[in-house]
């Protein structure tokens, strides 16, 4: 994966979604989970920092990170080393996930924080997969500062 790489843009999805804003919400979401996991470039929080904090304490969504912090791109470049690997595992499932998670039309799904929460689990357990653990593993009824137990 160069870093150059245009992994997904907004412009592929204006034909289906109708509208600019509407285009941006899916990728905007993923975005989103990649700025709240630390899965950006350091290249990416140096050139937009301010936005990334911003989406990190919700006072901005991830769809207006990626506009006007990205171009409405999300390369390779902008993410970490990490989230390169799991964007390459998993972004051409993620509007699949998407779909489950909120139904056919995944562009009529509102851009606000509330949605993204419901989005967000499925997200950390492909993560939680992703990087060899397992939600079951995570979830085993021990209080979580017993975890070597």
């Amino acid at each position: 994966m160069s870093g150059a790489e245009v992994l997904d843009d907004v412009g592929q999805h204006l034909s289906g979604a109708g509208s600019f804003d509407r285009a941006a919400v899916p990728l905007g979401m993923y975005v989103a989970f990649l700025a709240q996991h630390g899965l950006l470039s350091e290249a990416l929080q140096d050139r937009a920092g301010t936005l990334v904090t911003r989406v990190r304490y919700r006072e901005i969504t991830g769809s207006e990170l990626l506009i006007a912090g990205c171009g409405g791109e999300l390369r390779a470049d902008h993410l970490s080393a990490e989230g390169r690997a799991f964007s390459g595992a998993f972004l051409g499932d993620f509007l699949d996930v998407f779909r489950d998670t909120f139904g056919a039309d995944v562009y009529a799904v509102p851009d606000d924080w509330d949605h993204y929460d419901r989005l967000a689990p499925r997200l950390a357990a492909a993560l939680m997969a992703f990087r060899g653990g397992s939600r079951a593993a995570a979830d085993d009824g021990r209080p979580w500062w017993k975890f070597w137990r």
